[in-house]
């Protein structure tokens, strides 16, 4: 293992090549995913700071493509999809020995609604409740909790749907999601009426990226729609940060580019000024949906007006908990000699870390005037 200002570089020890890795909550464990059907887990080791593998496994039987880490507040969970078109769900066993092969016990597995592989899955925490995203090859979305969130062992839909036309066999497509994994939206959005607990998630759909919430009753709607790629948007990242009162999220397109998108709230600076999260929090807990807009008193000719206005626009009212929002292109970078694969953000959500076809990894980080400027690039195809 070669060492060098913190970077490590390691031999997988996989049979054929490593497709997908996760990290843990707090950076202290990894997941290896590969082509030879296999998942590794490995430990940091705090003395020596040396990763050491915990356990190893075959997973799939078939290529595993992706691979996430859950939450810890309900056990040590790992959930993978692969080739052979299903997703399962892994659970730590700390009877069994470390390298024992049987460390992480299935509990949970889906099989793929369209007979098409999985592309990629995404899990979210919300305290102790945990939910999963996935999307298969052909553009078919699925979101799921689990009908105890105590026991990840039996899952039930929330919403599922086809994201586009069926694109033909031979295209290549990019399905990649993000969920938004803070545990409250931005207090702009919660302001306007948004739920506290809504599910948000980012899913690459061709060359746009679409962002869907979650409204009071739990149903997914389209928020915004990112654009200005000119050709397939690989992969996207959603970045932490909901105190900033905007979204960040980062995509990565076939075009050469990583964009940076910011996600506003309109009307967020005419919104009440002595309203809190809080409050808002309080009332939605309570069962008490909050206005969009401020009330006015009338009365006479002018309240008999103002509830005609109001019977008929019942007809076509938003559902409550659905707030659209404003996307706005702030950075475009030209970055790898060749296309960008994967983007992701840093736990902060203060840094972009993004690789490509020249076998870069670069980090970029925001200047103080506003620029994204690139701050570490590293040779992924040479000893560090």
């Amino acid at each position: 293992m070669a060492e060098h200002n913190g970077f490590h570089r390691l031999s997988h020890g996989h049979n054929d090549l490593v497709l997908a890795t996760a990290f843990n909550l707090y950076g202290t464990r990894m997941a290896t995913a590969s082509s030879d059907h296999r998942v590794k887990v490995w430990d940091l080791h705090e003395a020596t700071t040396q990763w050491i593998v915990t356990d190893v496994w075959t997973a799939h039987d078939a290529e595993v493509t992706d691979v996430r880490w859950n939450g810890p507040y309900v056990g040590e969970h790992i959930s993978t999809i692969g080739e052979d078109g299903l997703l399962r769900l892994w659970e730590e066993d700390l009877t069994q020995a470390p390298g024992s092969g049987r460390r992480f016990k299935k509990v949970f597995e889906l099989v793929s609604p369209t007979g098409v592989p999985f592309m990629s899955l995404d899990l979210k925490n919300i305290g102790t409740e945990t939910y999963l995203a996935a999307a298969t090859r052909d553009g078919y979305l699925i979101v799921c909790e689990p009908e105890d969130h105590d026991d990840l062992s039996a899952w039930k839909v929330l919403w599922s749907e086809y994201l586009c036309m069926t694109p033909s066999r031979a295209e290549e497509t990019g399905f990649r999601l993000s969920w938004h994994k803070e545990k409250l939206p931005a207090w702009p959005a919660i302001l306007a009426g948004l739920d506290r607990k809504s599910l948000s998630l980012a899913v690459a759909v061709g060359n746009v990226v679409k962002i869907f919430r979650s409204d009071h009753d739990r149903k997914l709607y389209t928020a915004a729609v990112l654009e200005g790629a000119k050709d397939l948007v690989r992969d996207v990242s959603w970045a932490n940060g909901s105190c900033r009162g905007h979204d960040l999220i980062t995509s990565a397109s076939r075009d050469g580019c990583i964009r940076i998108h910011e996600l506003h709230t309109p009307g967020a600076v005419s919104l009440p000024k002595s309203a809190t999260i809080t409050s808002v929090a309080s009332r939605q807990e309570a069962g008490v949906r909050t206005p969009t807009t401020k009330a006015t008193t009338t009365s006479g000719i002018g309240a008999g007006l103002a509830g005609a206005r109001n019977k008929r626009k019942d007809v076509t009212a938003q559902p409550a908990g659905v707030v659209k929002q404003e996307a706005k292109l702030v950075a475009e970078l030209s970055t790898h000699s060749g296309a960008p694969w994967r983007v992701n953000w840093s736990p902060m959500g203060d840094l972009l870390i993004s690789s490509g076809d020249d076998g870069m990894v670069k980090v970029w980080k925001k200047a103080m005037d506003g620029k994204w400027l690139e701050a570490v690039e590293i040779d992924a195809l040479r000893d560090i």
